[in-house]
């Protein structure tokens, strides 16, 4: 069976969500034009930049307590919901979350006081966890190399949102434009050395009283193992077949991996010499006016 064409729109590739693939377009415009409240806060990231982690941990921050939610963060995944009236029945503050660049975002939301948490990622653990995501996924059969070379290290990949550097770019000017305080930049690798302090550092952002105790319990509770753990016995995975649409290449009963290692540096077991030249090259032209301080280490 020949493998369908991929999606694209806004020169991206598109995921295979069920609402992408029935109309693009239309899901982009809704998100953009979603109304917003005052308490909103949206987790913006790159895919496999730690996204269930970190929205694990605001959901007990606004919540003031460590008991994980039910539903898996894809239950309020902007681009994958199936329906988007369901936000608006959400109880407030709505944590929701996008892998969508910042242009999509609601434009309702830093306007009415919303927040934005953009987390980054050194782009070569990136590349790395999304390998074995797409492997895991049965969306792909290549190698790590090929994967780079063709899917990932270039400025117009087929990876889906497009290429990473564009991406934390478009984040980047948009928090210098910021006047209203309403996004918040995070380090994947700076919350995995220092979890007690970037998550107080979330909690002062999102306005929550948090003790140290509660900080603490928080940090625990969302370690990588605990997570792990959590989204084998706890949560709720029934939503995943109504939001993927899957292509006939693909497995339906294949469960990606969202917690594979969770590590800084597993690039170093992937990259070869050659490879990481490559990639520094391209890296250090397509950054050369960023001032983001990623972390290689």
């Amino acid at each position: 069976m020949d493998k369908p064409k991929p999606l694209v729109f806004d020169g991206m590739n598109m995921p295979p969500l069920r609402p992408l693939r029935e109309n693009a377009e239309k899901r982009f415009t809704e998100i953009r034009d979603l109304e917003c409240m005052k308490d909103d806060i949206i987790l913006a990231t790159y895919s496999k930049s730690g996204t269930h982690w970190i929205w694990e941990v605001v959901c007990m921050l606004i919540k003031g307590t460590t008991e994980y939610t039910k539903e898996t963060k894809e239950f309020f995944f902007l681009e994958a919901i199936p329906d988007l009236d369901v936000v608006h029945n959400l109880p407030s503050p709505r944590p929701l979350n996008t892998h969508l660049p910042y242009r999509w975002l609601p434009k309702q939301l830093t306007e009415k006081g919303g927040k934005i948490i953009h987390v980054i990622r050194n782009p070569k653990d990136v590349a790395v966890s999304l390998y074995h995501h797409l492997v895991d996924f049965g969306a792909m059969n290549i190698s790590f190399n090929q994967f780079m070379e063709t899917m990932f290290m270039i400025p117009n990949p087929a990876c889906a949102m497009g290429s990473w550097y564009d991406y934390v770019k478009e984040f980047e000017q948009a928090a210098e434009n910021d006047k209203h305080g309403a996004i918040l930049t995070m380090f994947y690798e700076s919350m995995k050395k220092n979890p007690i302090d970037e998550t107080k550092r979330l909690a002062k952002f999102l306005n929550v009283e948090a003790s140290d105790k509660l900080i603490e319990d928080i940090v625990e509770k969302c370690s990588f193992e605990n997570l792990k753990n959590a989204d084998k016995t706890i949560k709720d995975q029934s939503i995943m077949k109504k939001i993927i649409d899957f292509a006939p290449n693909m497995d339906e009963n294949a469960k990606p991996n969202m917690y594979r290692k969770g590590v800084i540096g597993d690039w170093k077991n992937h990259f070869t010499v050659a490879l990481n030249e490559q990639f520094d090259k391209i890296y250090a032209d397509e950054m050369k006016n960023s001032k983001l301080p990623i972390q290689f280490e």
